[in-house]
């Protein structure tokens, strides 16, 4: 990932950012959420959620709200006929913003959804002074049914590997699979799967070379394959109004939110391998500065992460190596194995990616090795069981490091909003929001209560992200979430 290449420099330029971090009044406790709705309904157009139909009314608006307490949201979903639905599904992003522009304070909103055409959006409120709620449909549940079908849709994207002929100098361009190819006969077909790392690679067999003679490979920038797997009527759902519509509240006043009664603030406690950072509603955004409500994130100096990280090695999922010599500071970077789907699609070299698996199993580890994996973006185009399978392995792989190397520290990021082209359907329909949330729930579901791993969830913090949405996010962004692996790496 782009955010990480930058690491290194980033050590040059830290600091420029400070708060004090004491912490909140303690949180009262926000409801667990419901399983997700099964969507098996039959899709019925007529029935879409219609965002100038739907209801969000403040619940208790009259109430006196101080710091600390929650304050709820309930969404009604009704359709262009002005009928209440029935079932539930739609996919809301919810933020609380502060009206005084000064203070330049946000935070996600947890939603649940009912089922029943219903949700209730809650917000811990962390600040002192006027709120306002935002809240927008970002795809109504007709439209999540159709993600959730295409999203399980094997080999949607097209990837070409490259075959060499060392005495000609000849090249030989094939197609190759992310996903088993039934289609493919075995006598034509190179497969260069691993089981152990459940991960599946398997390409088109060149007439005239061996399968050992592949040497790069690349998605194909064209998307619109996809379109053929959606119908002119399914289309419209994901245009305005049922595409990222915010919603009107009510009341549209901002809520006065007073200081807390509580006597004195109680310091949050160090953020260690026993305080689990991962679930909803984390924290907020103070500025350009992420305050966590879980445990003490530190804003590092660039002496600060000096100290931190002398005689250690850190390694993440991108390409190069750097070294700080003075420091004893290595900084390892290397990608994750195919599939690779960026948007310039560049050719990456076969041989120089591994799988995370492999990369674990071959690392000394130790107290002094630091290991942060960031595995979604490629993934959200591919059915959610290729992810799954290979966070279960990975998971596998980290236990067996630990037990060899007690003292290493593993963190596993989630995923994060991102852009999407020039509102292109086929950005939608291959990286929408959606998919990529059901990516961090999985991410979460497998290692929110392993004790080797520390999950760093980025997801709240991008929701409500005082930058622009993007795959790759901004400084601000990426400061903050190294700021909270460093509190983690050095809590004292």
């Amino acid at each position: 990932m782009q955010e990480w290449r930058d690491f290194y420099q980033r050590f040059m330029t830290w600091g420029q950012y400070t708060t004090d971090y004491l912490s909140v009044p303690k949180l009262r406790l926000i409801q667990p959420p419901v399983q997700p709705c099964l969507l098996n309904q039959s899709l019925f157009f007529d029935q879409t959620t219609y965002p100038t139909y739907t209801e969000v009314v403040v619940l208790n608006r009259d109430r006196l709200y101080r710091k600390g307490d929650v304050l709820t949201v309930k969404v009604v979903a009704r359709d262009k006929n002005q009928r209440l639905k029935t079932y539930g599904g739609d996919f809301f992003r919810a933020r609380l913003v502060s009206s005084d522009r000064s203070l330049q304070a946000s935070s996600a909103g947890h939603v649940t959804d009912h089922c029943n055409g219903t949700c209730t959006v809650q917000f811990q409120l962390y600040w002192v002074g006027g709120v306002s709620m935002k809240i927008q449909l970002v795809h109504p549940s007709e439209a999540v049914r159709i993600l959730q079908s295409l999203q399980q849709v094997p080999n949607k994207k097209d990837y070409y590997c490259i075959f060499g002929d060392l005495k000609t100098n000849g090249q030989y361009t094939q197609q190759c699979f992310s996903s088993n190819n039934p289609s493919l006969p075995p006598h034509r077909k190179c497969d260069f799967s691993k089981p152990d790392a459940n991960g599946t690679w398997i390409c088109e067999k060149p007439e005239k070379l061996p399968c050992s003679a592949i040497t790069k490979c690349r998605c194909s920038p064209d998307l619109r394959r996809v379109l053929g797997l959606v119908s002119q009527e399914e289309i419209k759902l994901f245009q305005k109004p049922y595409l990222e519509t915010e919603l009107e509240v009510d009341p549209k006043e901002p809520i006065r939110v007073l200081e807390t009664e509580l006597p004195t603030p109680e310091h949050l406690p160090a953020c260690t391998g026993n305080t689990r950072e991962s679930g909803a509603s984390l924290g907020h955004w103070s500025g350009k500065v992420w305050k966590s409500a879980v445990c003490n994130v530190r804003v590092f100096t660039k002496e600060d992460i000096r100290q931190c990280l002398a005689n250690k090695t850190v390694y993440m999922q991108v390409f190069r190596v750097r070294n700080n010599n003075e420091w004893n500071i290595s900084v390892r970077f290397r990608f994750h194995h195919l599939p690779i789907g960026s948007t310039a699609c560049a050719f990456v070299n076969f041989h120089d990616i591994r799988y995370a698996v492999d990369e674990l199993d071959a690392t000394q580890g130790g107290p002094n090795t630091v290991i942060v994996l960031s595995l979604w973006a490629h993934f959200v185009a591919e059915p959610l069981d290729m992810i799954r399978s290979r966070l279960y392995a990975i998971r596998g792989a980290t236990h067996r490091l630990l037990r060899r190397s007690p003292g290493t520290r593993v963190f596993v990021r989630t995923g994060t909003t991102r852009e999407h082209k020039k509102g292109k359907l086929e950005y939608y329909l291959l990286h929408s929001d959606w998919m990529a949330y059901q990516i961090t729930e999985v991410i979460r579901e497998i290692f929110r209560e392993d004790p080797d791993v520390v999950v760093l969830d980025t997801w709240d913090m991008s929701v409500c992200q005082p930058g622009e949405d993007h795959v790759h996010p901004d400084q601000t962004m990426v400061d903050n979430l190294l700021n909270r692996l460093f509190s983690h790496i050095c809590p004292n």
